[in-house]
């Protein structure tokens, strides 16, 4: 819960403007986000990333990244009353 609290809510808002960095940009913010989860489950270094986020039921960056991506077009197409102003006028 404390994950979903702190880290996750700003990652998946922000998701789509810091996964269209560089992949060293991007490779940072996996790592903290690894060594984040692993802290919080208190997991031995040498544990799999898959099972980080297998546990807390989310995505790594770049995946999380493509579903938000997925979801704006899905708004844009057929909920355009939920999207910004700013973007109905695309």
């Amino acid at each position: 819960m404390i994950y979903f609290a702190l880290v996750h809510s700003h990652l998946s808002c922000g998701v789509e403007v810091c996964a269209n960095t560089t992949a060293n940009n991007l490779s940072k913010l996996t790592t903290l986000n690894n060594k984040l989860l692993r802290i919080l489950q208190n997991r031995a270094i040498k544990t799999r990333n898959s099972e980080f986020y297998r546990t807390c039921f989310t995505l790594p960056s770049q995946l999380l990244h493509n579903v938000q991506i997925v979801l704006f077009i899905h708004k844009y197409v057929y909920h355009r009353d939920k999207l910004p102003t700013v973007c109905r006028v695309l």
